[in-house]
């Protein structure tokens, strides 16, 4: 039996070890790639529904304006609202807040339904 717990523990402790992993300068790394996905959508229609991974910022609120002072502009930041009107506008303010890879969904979160239906739902 005790020959047994001493393999099994061997093998165990080999699977361990053989984990992938990654420093904090490489995760820092893959960070920075990921864009930033943002729904300026009020609150009630982003409860309604939004695309999978976006995060709610209200543009008419003051947590918008918050967060763009609190992020790197090299972060790459795509933005929708409803239709894409008010988006223009994020972009804008982003763009004279220094953002250079500032993006915007094409027909806002609509075109989106409209063109992806089963993956509507946060």
């Amino acid at each position: 039996m005790k020959q047994f717990i001493l393999i099994l523990s061997i093998i165990l402790s080999g699977f361990a070890a053989t984990a992938q992993q990654i420093d904090k300068k490489q995760l820092v790394q893959k960070l920075e790639k990921t864009p930033i996905l943002i729904d300026i959508r009020s609150t009630e229609e982003y409860k309604e529904g939004t695309i999978p991974g976006a995060m709610n910022l209200n543009f008419h609120e003051e947590e918008f304006k918050n967060f763009i002072m609190n992020i790197s502009k090299d972060k790459e930041i795509i933005v929708f609202c409803q239709t894409g009107f008010t988006s223009n506008e994020a972009i804008e303010r982003l763009k004279a807040e220094g953002f250079a890879n500032v993006t915007q969904l094409e027909g806002g979160y609509e075109k989106w339904i409209e063109e992806a239906p089963a993956v509507k739902q946060k």
